[in-house]
């Protein structure tokens, strides 16, 4: 398949990234009116599955054949797990916290094509690599690190997700070689919406609370469409025309938006040790980037 104009990926990229950087003020916001979490994922994500299926459907430009691949199904289950590990973690910490844990997957992406891929890591990244990991911790423990703290578990798990997504990440790149973004981005969102049942079965099962206020229903329906189905799209369309690094370093456009939004309006705050762990993240996340575009002749295919 041809890439696309590297310009033109980047601000489809970036475009993206900002329309996810609401997600993580806008989840922390909209758990408030729903009874639980795991509703609130699979509702965003039937929305934005109906959405995409009938608009892709109506350009014909989604084969439903591709949802017969195994990897398909397993770039699905990646991103519910995702999602998953996000959502709960959000009830637990905060969206600032999160929208850092999450965009380090920038770090996890190098360390993955390293082992997986066998691509080189320039000493810059390695550099990068181990800031992160200090900036990790000090984001984590804000200045006294707790294991029995709730807050530390939300960060392990919006950490974890971040790690999930980089392999999404990776396994959507390999995947345009043979399928267009549209394709990819419709799949992704169909087949999450599935795996995200199962969940919401077990809970319902279980007698959890599955009320929903009217400004919950306005939270879901705004991030099933513009955070689900037109930031994938946007996303996925990027992405044929950068390497996977690259892709998530330009998602570090999340945090910005992320923080400006949590602390503007959400009234979140980071403490010193906090704040500082943040810039060290930022810095890992250049230092792996810049690091990467050294030795990259190419934008990476991972193939």
């Amino acid at each position: 398949m041809a890439e696309r104009d590297m310009r033109n990926a980047i601000a489809l990229t970036a475009f993206a990234s900002l329309l996810w950087g609401t997600s993580f003020p806008g989840v922390k916001w909209g758990l408030d009116f729903v009874g639980n979490d795991m509703l609130f994922l699979w509702i965003r994500f039937v929305v934005a599955t109906a959405l995409t299926l009938v608009v892709m459907s109506y350009l014909k430009r989604f084969k439903f054949s591709i949802l017969k691949e195994p990897v398909i199904w397993l770039i699905g289950l990646l991103n519910a797990g995702s999602f998953i590990a996000q959502y709960v973690g959000l009830t637990l910490t905060t969206a600032s916290k999160t929208a850092l844990l999450v965009d380090i997957n920038v770090v996890a992406v190098a360390i993955v094509s390293f082992f997986v891929f066998s691509e080189r890591l320039a000493r810059m990244q390695l550099g990068g690599i181990l800031v992160g990991i200090v900036g990790i911790v000090l984001l984590t423990s804000c200045g006294g690190v707790s294991f029995q703290s709730g807050e530390f578990l939300g960060d392990v798990l919006v950490f974890a997700s971040g790690w999930g997504w980089a392999f999404f990440i990776i396994l959507n790149k390999k995947m345009l070689a043979k399928h267009t973004a549209f394709e990819l981005s419709t799949a992704a969102i169909a087949t999450s919406t599935v795996w995200l049942v199962l969940p919401v079965i077990y809970l319902f099962y279980s007698g959890a609370d599955f009320s929903i206020e009217p400004t919950g229903w306005l939270a879901m329906v705004y991030l099933g469409i513009s955070c689900t189905s037109i930031a994938t799209l946007l996303w996925a369309m990027g992405l044929e025309g950068v390497s996977a690094t690259a892709s998530a370093t330009i998602m570090l456009l999340e945090v910005v938006v992320a923080l400006v939004i949590s602390i503007g309006l959400l009234s979140e705050t980071l403490t010193t040790t906090a704040a500082v762990g943040a810039l060290l993240i930022l810095a890992a996340i250049y230092l792996v980037s810049a690091g990467g575009r050294k030795i990259e002749k190419y934008p990476i295919s991972l193939t």
